[in-house]
């Protein structure tokens, strides 16, 4: 276990870290959100009124948080320091890294994971509900987030598997059942 001023240091380290690769990481979150719009554009107007307004993604175990941004011709995604904490978005959604990956691609259902606690929603519900629309539309899978379109492919099975992993491990408070 870290002492305190040690977790400390830690947190302010990735966040400075995370805001130095901010434009790439940006760069290829909105090429993601490109990409999505390209294979299911029509899944972009589930949003309706909430086209253009910004949401806050708020991976709770990430030093920074997204403001992600969806409208008829793609949107975008910034990198936002935690501790700015700006106002204005539609909704804000929380949980861990984990946790939102799944939602996004699909993988996860959406009001389980809300009512085991496991994600926190603050805002208009109607916008979460419109995103929760568009994004189950557009059919995404984890590598369209994470990875560059070429290795998308090959990657999305790998990228599954680890949040698979991940989530089951969350689930036991440890480690998931195979792994010692």
């Amino acid at each position: 276990m870290m002492h305190p001023s040690e977790e400390r240091l830690y947190a302010r380290v990735l966040t400075d870290l995370a805001l130095v690769l901010r434009p790439p990481m940006e760069m290829l979150l909105n090429l993601a959100v490109k990409r999505a719009w390209r294979r299911a554009a029509n899944a972009f107007g589930r949003l309706g009124r909430y086209q253009g307004r910004p949401y806050l993604i708020d991976p709770v175990d990430f030093p920074v948080t997204f403001a992600l941004t969806l409208n008829k011709d793609g949107g975008t995604v910034k990198l936002v320091r935690r501790t700015l904490r700006p106002v204005g978005y539609v909704a804000e959604i929380a949980g861990e890294f984990v946790d939102l990956l799944a939602l996004f691609d699909g993988s996860a259902d959406a009001d389980s994971t809300f009512f085991a606690g496991e994600l926190t929603v603050t805002g208009d519900t109607g916008a979460v509900l419109a995103l929760h629309n568009a994004l189950e539309a557009a059919d995404l899978r984890l590598a369209d987030l994470l990875a560059p379109a070429a290795l998308a492919p090959g990657l999305d099975p790998v990228l599954q598997r680890i949040v698979d992993w991940r989530r089951a491990a969350k689930r036991t408070g440890g480690k998931p059942h195979g792994v010692h």
